[in-house]
């Protein structure tokens, strides 16, 4: 029996030196690349389009409120609902997903987005909160999907020590979605009204999954569909407490995210009197930088730092703790959106890290469990983070609460990262 504690293995595991040479003799080289890039593009796309959907009710939150006549905290939770879906159903998904073909379920998850996101249209045009509710959530569960499986497409196309790299780049098709759907939300709803805005991401995600399904198909892989994962090995899993403290790491990073993605929009129409198209717009840049920010933290973690995870993340939450206290003081528009620009840089180099750090923690035949119980966590403080910035704001009558938050949220990130294990060491010399 292997055991998941990472003390007892050193990296690489000899089962990938094994499945990547299998990996690099299929086809000739030149052949390979293609596909893996192109595959890596297929699903950074798709990974855009499926951000968008999620992050569009946050640019048009007062839309929202005053059509459907719901408070704050209702309106933020509409925006995580997806993100609710994903916690309930991660872990079985997980341990499904470590034992079989994970390419058909790419076209099967799009459908049951593209199916929730008319519904959301359905019922936003209805004024039925409960059924829109309903239909984000059954959004959530393609969306799960769809993450979980590119990141595992991502990280076993490539050799492990350029796995940190290769999640990043993939996985930075999310912030840019987020930048997507911030900046062109308010002004589809110009054009289709803001219900329409979902259906729209929708069929996006759809259509970009087709061309997924058919370049994961032309890649060799290093991961094959493997024995089920037993109740003894799960349990080995979520004992491992070097798994706890990744876990904890997500939750904060997470939650240190979304606070600004979800609520400043709001904070600089109400602070400096800006259009929600303009504040939108603002707003946009700072999940847009993660399109840099996320592939470089796993480019730093992988070269610079010789392969270890921790001082990205310490770097990630100090920096983005001092920001938020410099914004809580900033008195000028400019000076706001360039230290929000600089904190979403900060933020970003550590997502994408997580992912991949957590399974260096375990098993590799538990990577899908790994990536999973990581998303949960993420999705866990991507809900619960807007939710609380929502009822703060309620009870302090004024959006600058969310910096004191924030700054919290960085504390306790790096005091969890002073203490968590280093997982990407790099295997002793022999």
């Amino acid at each position: 029996m292997v055991s998941f504690d990472r003390q007892e293995y050193s990296r690489p595991f000899a089962t990938d030196q094994v499945l990547d040479t299998r990996l690099a003799d299929a086809g000739s080289p030149a052949e390979s690349s293609t596909w893996r890039v192109l595959t890596v593009a297929a699903g950074w796309l798709l990974l855009l389009f499926v951000g968008a959907y999620l992050i569009t009710p946050a640019s048009i939150l007062p839309l929202v409120m005053r059509d459907l006549g719901i408070t704050e905290a209702t309106a933020a939770a509409l925006v995580s609902m997806p993100q609710v879906a994903a916690t309930v159903i991660g872990i079985p998904v997980g341990l499904y997903l470590d034992r079989v073909e994970t390419r058909a379920a790419v076209p099967v998850a799009a459908t049951v987005l593209f199916v929730g996101s008319t519904g959301d249209w359905v019922a936003a045009s209805g004024g039925s909160v409960s059924l829109l509710i309903a239909s984000r959530l059954l959004a959530g569960v393609g969306m799960f999907v769809l993450w979980v499986v590119s990141i595992n497409v991502a990280s076993s196309t490539v050799p492990p020590t350029r796995r940190a790299t290769a999640t990043s780049v993939i996985i930075s098709g999310y912030p840019a979605g987020y930048a997507v759907g911030q900046l062109a939300t308010p002004h589809v709803a110009a054009v289709v009204g803001w219900p329409g805005v979902f259906p729209v991401f929708g069929v996006a995600v759809l259509v970009t999954s087709i061309a997924f399904y058919g370049a994961v198909g032309r890649v060799s892989r290093s991961r094959a569909p493997t024995d089920p994962m037993t109740l003894a090995g799960f349990r080995r899993v979520v004992r491992n407490r070097n798994v706890w403290s990744v876990l904890a790491v997500t939750i904060l990073g997470y939650s240190l995210y979304m606070v600004f993605n979800s609520w400043m929009p709001t904070y600089i129409t109400r602070r400096f009197g800006v259009s929600l198209a303009e504040s939108g717009a603002f707003v946009a840049l700072f999940p847009a930088v993660g399109i840099l920010a996320r592939p470089a933290g796993g480019w730093l973690s992988d070269t610079v730092c010789a392969q270890r995870r921790r001082p990205v993340f310490a770097v990630s939450f100090v920096g983005a703790t001092v920001l938020a206290a410099l914004m809580f003081y900033s008195t000028t528009i400019a000076v706001l959106v360039a230290l929000l620009v600089l904190a979403g840089m900060f933020i970003q180099l550590q997502i994408g890290l997580m992912y991949q750090s957590i399974q260096e923690f375990v098993d590799p035949r538990a990577a899908g469990t790994a990536v999973s119980l990581a998303s949960v966590a993420g999705w866990l403080g991507s809900f619960v983070a807007p939710v609380v910035a929502g009822e703060l704001i309620a009870t302090a009558g004024t959006a600058a609460v969310l910096f004191l938050l924030a700054i919290g949220l960085g504390v306790a990130g790096t005091v969890v990262v002073w203490q968590m294990a280093e997982s990407g060491e790099p295997p002793a010399p022999a």
